[in-house]
This record gives C-alpha cells, structure tokens and sequence, in this order.
C-alpha cells in the first residue's frame, strides 16, 4: 500500500513539474528581446510576458513591460513570433519617466500609408485597361 501512495505521489509530481513554466516558444521569444542591444544598452530586460496568445494561423501575439534590475517598468514591447521560425523584431514604447506606467500609443506617421492608384508611375488598372481620367488625356485617345 505505501509503495503505491508512493508511485502515485511520483506520478503526480511528474505530471506537475512537466505542465508547469514557460513554453519552448516563450522561452526563445525571450531569449530573442533580452540579448537585443536596445535592451542591453538601457540595462533592461523582459521578466515575463503580460500577453503570449497564439491565433490559429501559428503566430503568437507578444506584449510584455520592460523592467530594470530592480523591476523598475522601463516601457512596454509588442511582437509576433512565428511558431518554429522566428520573432519579428519588437516595437518598443519606453516610459517618458521610469516606473511611471503608459498606455500604449499608436505609432504616428507613414505606417499604413498607401500610394493611391492615380500615383506617378502606375499603369492603371490590374487588367491593363487605363483610368478613365488617364484615358482621356492620353494623346491616344480612350
């Protein structure tokens, strides 16, 4: 009888310890953020993932607060990390005052920007047939 509270002990320490800690792509994610030279020359690291969520497509969503030695928040980093392949390099919003907490702020400027259509150097449409207002000024004709 005490050999089989024994087993089942062993048995239920060893279903814990191998469900517990982090996942063989969390650790490489972190592996990849805290050997970053940014991350180095502010003397900061990632302590843990606040968000590690994967969508269906096997990339996962990272978001994380840096922190110093003395777990002082230094900022906040957003990634993606392919499964098996990769992590793309982080965007990273560092706090205007250490230990004072802020929201994400969307990045201004050309992100996200497209040329339009009309823009120098394009045909027209897909199919190879011109613009209307391209049409009836080319020398040509329609």
């Amino acid at each position: 009888m005490r050999n089989l509270m024994m087993g089942m002990v062993l048995v239920a320490l060893a279903a814990g310890l191998v469900g517990c800690g982090p996942s063989k792509e969390e650790r490489k994610a972190m592996e990849v953020f805290n050997s970053m030279d940014d991350m180095i020359k502010h003397g900061a690291y990632v302590k843990k993932f606040e968000r590690f969520e994967q969508r269906p497509d096997k990339v996962f969503i990272i978001e994380a607060e840096i922190v110093d030695a003395n777990e002082v928040p230094l900022g906040l980093l957003r990634s993606e990390r392919v499964e098996g392949f990769g992590t793309a390099r982080p965007r990273i919003q560092w706090y205007k005052t250490p230990g004072v907490r802020e929201e994400w702020t969307a990045p201004q400027g050309r992100r996200g920007r497209r040329r339009s259509r009309e823009g120098e150097g394009m045909r027209g449409e897909r199919d190879g047939t011109r613009t209307r207002e391209r049409a009836a000024t080319a020398p040509n004709g329609p």
